[in-house]
């Protein structure tokens, strides 16, 4: 077969890394939802940064929960063995009023957004709010502290569901309000605190999602990963966590695309656009190589895939 002939090798896509940091107080069940994102049961791997050269931290226990597992620090980057395409950061035991914890993750917060690389920034916030406590709204506070980039969105997660309701349940039947109707007293009362306690708090702006039966370990957080997906304002970002998103495509995918398409049509311009610029002046910089690259890698594999029906 000629050169003329020969098909158009498809590009490689690069090695994306979507960076999350996870908040909340301990016990929230934030490792649990890690676990779930990544279709796993195994604890994460634990990588720190140690003279200058990005180390793995053997723990003594391999098999302990995320939040004993040695000297904690939030610049550790947590990676899972059969999703690497995820990085975690934990926030350990924030605990409402805990100032010292809170500045710690501003901070953090705020070096990742002097970034340059895509790799290297934070593209979002997972804020754990169990909602197994008498008064769940003070574990609302902290969140309001963590918006301070546009650029990151912090997304409230309600975890507990099932013990919050099961104290409803209690609650309802020591003030005798047993009977026929019983269940749908309780999610009468749910209802009422939930809105009181949580949604008035976070505001109609912060995007929230509710995660029930998270113990069960075929669960998935399907429903997570769509509200960040429609968080994100860069589609590149978008772009990233749907080529990270092995699992689940179809429902991961279901909403963000609708939003990365409006711009489908002006990939390959911009990106030819970019590669002129460059290629006269030779001024681009490493962050616009990274992201024309990533957008020409994705919107060759997406409109190849939407052609034959499917994703990458």
């Amino acid at each position: 077969m000629s050169d003329q002939t020969a098909p158009r090798p498809r590009r490689q896509l690069p090695n994306f890394k979507f960076r999350v940091l996870i908040a909340g107080r301990a016990n929230a069940g934030k490792t649990t939802i890690l676990q779930r994102v990544c279709d796993t049961t195994e604890s994460p791997e634990t990588y720190r940064m140690v003279d200058g050269e990005r180390t793995k931290v053997e723990s003594k226990t391999s098999h302990a929960p995320l939040r004993i597992r040695g000297e904690h620090n939030i610049t550790d980057e947590l990676e899972f063995s059969n999703h690497n395409g995820y990085v975690f950061h934990d926030s350990c035991g924030l605990e409402n009023g805990s100032t010292k914890e809170l500045k710690t993750l501003q901070e953090f917060v705020c070096q990742h957004a002097e970034k340059k690389s895509l790799r290297e920034q934070l593209h979002v916030i997972w804020y754990c709010i169990p909602m197994d406590d008498h008064r769940p709204g003070l574990n609302v506070d902290p969140l309001h502290a963590l918006q301070i980039d546009n650029n990151v969105p912090v997304i409230a997660v309600f975890t507990k569901l099932d013990a919050f309701r099961r104290n409803t349940r209690m609650d309802l039947e020591d003030e005798e309000q047993a009977g026929d109707d019983l269940d749908m007293l309780t999610n009468q009362r749910c209802k009422e605190i939930f809105q009181r306690e949580c949604l008035d708090k976070i505001g109609d702006t912060t995007p929230f999602v509710l995660l029930e039966g998270m113990n069960d370990p075929a669960a998935h957080c399907d429903e997570l990963i769509q509200t960040t997906a429609e968080a994100l304002d860069s589609g590149t970002v978008t772009l990233m966590l749907l080529a990270v998103q092995t699992k689940n495509l179809e429902l991961s995918v279901q909403r963000a695309v609708q939003k990365s398409l409006k711009v489908f049509s002006a990939v390959r311009v911009i990106y030819q656009w970019i590669a002129a610029v460059q290629n006269t002046s030779h001024i681009g910089s490493a962050g616009i190589d990274e992201r024309s690259e990533i957008w020409a890698c994705i919107s060759d594999s997406m409109l190849t895939s939407l052609f034959w029906g499917r994703w990458i």
